[in-house]
């Protein structure tokens, strides 16, 4: 029985003509989800300044409202809000790459002469954003901004105790309970944010 001839290799078939169409409509989606997580990041630390004025005052008084338990742990609102934003920039990054990927797609159809990827959307923004490339400038007011929230969570959580301490001391159950609380909250941010930094 003769051998059939060999069917020639095709090439793999080009993508339905609305592909093109369903790749912006995604990315135009994500640009938009990217841009809700922005927002409230910056409604989170509108919150956490409004709190931290408010808290500082109420424990300003001779003796705190509700004694040291409510002095000792008046920080954990403040813990709890930074752990919500630490969860949003995480998604935020997962957005981010997500855009990026969908942008790329676009710019390789789109095949704009004489322009480069890099100059173009997400990738742009993207390189005055990242500690990486930012310019030097940037880059100090990057670790201003995200230095200052720490140090401000961490000054106002030592403030908190030691109006707590002064009220009773050190070695009171109130302030040895939100010692052991707020050490465990700074260990789980730390390792969060350093899982979050590497999966970038």
């Amino acid at each position: 029985m003769a051998a059939e001839p060999e069917t020639p290799t095709e090439d793999p078939p080009e993508p339905p003509s609305g592909a093109l169409d369903a790749v912006i409509a995604l990315y135009t989606t994500e640009r938009d989800k990217l841009s809700t997580l922005a927002a409230e990041r910056l409604a989170i630390l509108a919150v956490q300044i409004t709190y931290l004025g408010l808290a500082i005052i109420a424990l300003g008084g001779q003796r705190p409202i509700g004694g040291e338990w409510v002095a000792a742990f008046s920080a954990a609102p403040l813990w709890f809000m930074h752990a919500h934003h630490q969860i949003l920039v995480a998604a935020a990054l997962s957005r981010s790459r997500s855009v990026m990927l969908l942008e790329d797609i676009v710019f390789t159809r789109a095949a704009l002469p004489g322009v480069e990827v890099d100059d173009v959307g997400h990738r742009a923004a993207m390189r005055t954003r990242e500690l990486a490339t930012q310019p030097r400038a940037l880059k100090a007011q990057t670790l201003v901004a995200f230095g200052g929230i720490g140090t401000a969570l961490i000054a106002f959580t030592t403030y908190a105790l030691i109006v707590a301490a002064a009220n009773s001391a050190w070695t009171a159950l109130p302030v040895l309970l939100a010692l052991a609380f707020y050490t465990a909250l700074a260990v789980i941010a730390s390792i969060a944010w350093t899982g979050t930094l590497r999966a970038r």
